[in-house]
Parts: structure tokens; sequence; C-alpha cells
């Protein structure tokens, strides 16, 4: 058996992983502290961490709202991605096919993540949308690189 770090389309692969990573962190981070900044939570027992805090759910601050909704939108998307990626990779794909397909993936929902913290329309959805079409294109050639 090779070693898959070696394969330079793996490589690249992990180095997407690496960042849609941080993009989930940086997200998620974000929430916990929008929360802190506002004095709202979740559960009612996050009150003995913060007493002077609201009982909000998943209501709460605009702000607070928004990253949720951008973790959820990041949380569809990007597991796929990593599923994919990884068995495109063990299909085998040249390294160019990788950086492409990997890279405006991964470019596009850091994107989509930075238009939607932000609210710039129309580039969030133009950002998914080239997101989803990179992540379509990869199951197309795992599609062929496994059946053809």
């Amino acid at each position: 058996m090779t070693d898959l770090t070696a394969d330079p389309a793996f490589q690249i692969y992990a180095a997407s992983v690496v960042v849609l990573g941080f993009n989930l962190l940086a997200i998620a981070n974000n929430t916990a502290l929008s929360r802190v900044f506002t004095d709202t939570v979740v559960n009612p027992e996050d009150t003995k961490l913060n007493a002077k805090a609201d009982v909000v759910g998943y209501a709460g601050e605009e702000l607070t709202q928004r990253y949720q909704r951008m973790h959820r939108n990041a949380l569809e998307n990007i597991p796929l991605f990593l599923i994919t990626g990884l068995v495109l990779c063990l299909v085998g794909v040249s390294p160019t096919v990788a950086g492409v397909l990997f890279g405006i993936f991964t470019v596009a929902r850091v994107s989509h993540s930075v238009c939607y913290r932000f609210g710039i329309q129309p580039f969030r959805t133009a950002s998914f949308g080239i997101g989803a079409i990179a992540q379509a294109v990869i199951l197309g050639f795992i599609a062929y690189g496994t059946f053809f």
C-alpha cells in the first residue's frame, strides 16, 4: 500500500480540510462569543456560568442567529466534501484536478461564510452555488473513476 500522504492530490485535500476546519471553528466560536457579548444563553443551566444572562434558546440577538444559520449551512455542506474529497483521492485524481476542484470548493465555502456574516448578496448565493457545482463535479469524477 502506498503512503496516501505522499500523494499530491491528497496533500491538496488535506490543506482544504485544514482551512474548512478552521472555518467551522471560527463560526462556532463566534456564535458563542456573540452570546457572551449579549448576555444570552441557550440552556437554563448555562446561567450558572453567567447569572445575568437571559435564556433565549435558539432565539436571541440577530448576530447570534446569523452565526447559527451560517454554521448550520456549513455543516450541511462541508461534511459531504470531507467524504467525497477523500474518496476522489482514493479513486485517483490528478493533482491539477484536485487543486482546481478542492480549491474552488474551499474558497467558495470560506467566501460564503464571510458573505453570510456581513449579509453580502448576491455574492453569498453565488458562493454557495459555486461550491455546490464544485461538489457535483467531484461526485461526477468519483462516478466516472469508479464505474467507467
